[in-house]
């Protein structure tokens, strides 16, 4: 749609009739392209891992811009319940730069 990609994906993963472990997976995503060379964009991801409590949710934004053969891209991510573990949350940021000759 324009400068707009949206996705989303739905699994399963099941261990087997006796598994505690199985796992649901919901994610969705949007990036928005400002400009040729400025992208932008989200997204979360649910895991409902059985015999938990709590799910699992992972979201993050991340922003890329292109100028001629050189890249730079920065994300800022989060994880809630780790594992399925309340309060048990991670944080991470980054920043890459790629030349390519």
């Amino acid at each position: 749609m324009g400068a707009f990609k949206i996705g989303a994906s739905h699994n399963e993963t099941d261990y087997g009739s006796t598994s505690t472990n199985d796992i649901d997976n919901q994610h969705y995503g949007v990036s928005f392209a400002v400009n040729d060379d400025l992208t932008i964009s989200y997204g979360r991801q649910t895991v409902e891992i059985q015999g938990k409590a709590n799910d699992e949710i992972n979201s993050g934004f991340s922003a890329s811009y292109t100028m001629g053969s050189m890249s730079i891209g920065a994300y800022v991510a989060k994880t809630e319940n780790v594992g399925g573990a309340s309060s048990n949350d991670d944080e991470g940021k980054g920043i890459t730069l790629s030349i390519s000759f």
